[in-house]
This record gives C-alpha cells, sequence and structure tokens, in this order.
C-alpha cells in the first residue's frame, strides 16, 4: 500500500464541493480570529443575558422587594414631587423591564443600547448630582455604572447592523 501511494482521484469531491478542496493548511487561515469569533459566539449572548438579567432584577427589586417608602424618599430627593413619585418608580419598573426583555427577545438591538446606555448615563449624573453619598458608596452604586457602559456599548460594536 505504500508503495501505491496515499491519494485518490480528487474529481468526486471536487464535483461534490463545487471547486478543487483546499489543502490542510488552509483550512484555518486567521487562527487568533478564527479563535476570538468562535469565543465570542457564546461569550455575547451570555453577556447579552447578564445585562437582560441586570435590567429584569432591578425592575422587580424596584417593585416592592426593595421598601417602597424608601425609594419614595430617593424620589424626593432627587426633586420629583410625591404627586409623581408612584408614577416615576413604576414606570421606572417597567422601562426597566421592557430594556430588560428586549435586550432577551430582540433580533435587532441597537438602537436599544444605545438607549441603555442614555439611561445609564442620566442616571448617573442626577444621582451624582442629587445624591452626592453614592459618588463614595463603598459598595460603589455609581462606579459600577462603567463596566456596565462598557459591555453595553461593546455590543453595540460588536452587533450587526
Amino acid at each position: 500500500m505504500l508503495n501505491r501511494g496515499n491519494s485518490a482521484d480528487a474529481g468526486a469531491i471536487t464535483h461534490l464541493l463545487g471547486r478543487p478542496p483546499r489543502p490542510v493548511r488552509e483550512f484555518i487561515v486567521a487562527p487568533s480570529a478564527e479563535s476570538a469569533q468562535a469565543k465570542l459566539n457564546w461569550l455575547l449572548p451570555l453577556l447579552r443575558s447578564a445585562i437582560a438579567l441586570v435590567w429584569i432584577v432591578t425592575a422587580l427589586v424596584s417593585a416592592g422587594l426593595y421598601p417602597v417608602a424608601d425609594s419614595y424618599r430617593l424620589l424626593e430627593r432627587t426633586g420629583v414631587p410625591p404627586s409623581l413619585q408612584p408614577l416615576m418608580l413604576y414606570g421606572a419598573v417597567g422601562f426597566d423591564l421592557a430594556l430588560g426583555l428586549g435586550t432577551l427577545l430582540l433580533a435587532r438591538r441597537r438602537w436599544l443600547w444605545l438607549l441603555q446606555i442614555g439611561l445609564i448615563l442620566f442616571h448617573s449624573v442626577v444621582i451624582a448630582w442629587k445624591l452626592p453619598e453614592y459618588l463614595l458608596h463603598p459598595y460603589g452604586p455609581l462606579t459600577k455604572n462603567l463596566p456596565m457602559l462598557v459591555a453595553i456599548w461593546m455590543l453595540y460594536k460588536l452587533e450587526e447592523k
């Protein structure tokens, strides 16, 4: 068998493929790029799910898992009059829930990423201005917005248009 060679006529596979077969050395042209793409194929859905979970849990916590009276006090400190506090609180609950569900269910999300970034920036500015104690809070509620913003911006840039 060694004297006869170890390759066959490529005619049948060429016909099946519609082109000549490639040599093995050409199977993976850019290993690092293909490795990065393979990782992104499972990491991006995981990142989207994590971001969706943040919005959905925020909605649930705001809907009553966190004491509503305390939420109203925070809203009052930011300048929201008592008569508008229920509308603002439960409007935010609905909006956060919609952002989370949209992150999970929408096929095209580029506009949604920009909306999330805008909302996070708006909240961060209002909180820093009206509730400055959260800037240096030991649990870092505002500084945690930075990786969230970067993650959402990354999704915006990496999703197909």
